[in-house]
Parts: C-alpha cells; sequence; structure tokens
C-alpha cells in the first residue's frame, strides 16, 4: 500500500549498485547525493553540514576531500558557519595531505592558511 515511488538519491557510484539504501558506518544515516544535501539545506538553514560535506557523498573515497573542502568555502563565504570546529580542522587538514601527497605542497599550505582558528 505504501511502496516506494522513487529510489533514495544515492551518490552517484552507488546509483549501480543495487542497493536501495547504503548505510553509513555507524547505521544512523543512510548516504545522500550531495544535490540532495544541498536541497535540504535550502529548505532549512540549520541542516547538518558534516552529512553535506562528507566526502562519501560525492566519492566513494572517504578520504578524498577535495570537492567537500571547496563547498564549504562556498558556503563560509554565504555565511553558513555552523560546521564544528573539529569537523572543519578534518576538512582542512584531509584536503592539504592530499594536497601535499600529490607534491602540492604550496596549495596545501594554502588551504590549511582559510583555517580562521589555527
Amino acid at each position: 500500500e505504501h511502496e516506494q515511488y522513487a529510489r533514495c538519491p544515492l551518490p552517484p557510484y552507488l546509483e549501480d549498485s543495487g542497493s536501495p539504501v547504503a548505510e553509513d558506518l555507524d547505521g544512523r544515516r543512510p548516504l545522500r547525493d550531495v544535490c540532495f544535501h544541498l536541497l535540504k539545506l535550502y529548505s532549512d538553514r540549520h541542516y547538518d553540514l558534516d552529512q553535506l560535506l562528507d566526502p562519501r557523498s560525492v566519492t566513494s573515497d572517504p578520504l578524498d576531500c577535495r570537492l567537500s573542502w571547496h563547498l564549504w568555502e562556498v558556503l563560509r563565504a554565504l555565511n553558513y558557519s555552523h560546521l564544528l570546529g573539529q569537523s572543519r580542522g578534518l576538512l582542512g587538514a584531509g584536503y592539504s595531505a592530499q594536497l601535499e601527497s600529490e607534491g602540492l605542497w604550496e596549495w596545501a599550505i594554502f588551504v590549511l592558511l582559510h583555517e580562521p582558528h589555527t
């Protein structure tokens, strides 16, 4: 009677997996596509930014922080500031470590200079 008429908005790398719901590691919240999270943020200005900026909402590599960091910088410019300091630090440190491992240490420093609380 109350069957789902559409699949959950999964990240692109999970679209063809055939699994109806991809649960997070802790089992509390399902993984959703980053566009879904952006729509939720649009409808609720205080939506949880940790879910939105989780790298797994974009890519299968949980350590790939590229898009998440850039998206956070855009959101910060739009006066969204309710991301916890620990999450902010992990995002910046993760992305700078990625850049440094690719030999782009100048850009790694650039990323770290964006952290307001050094």
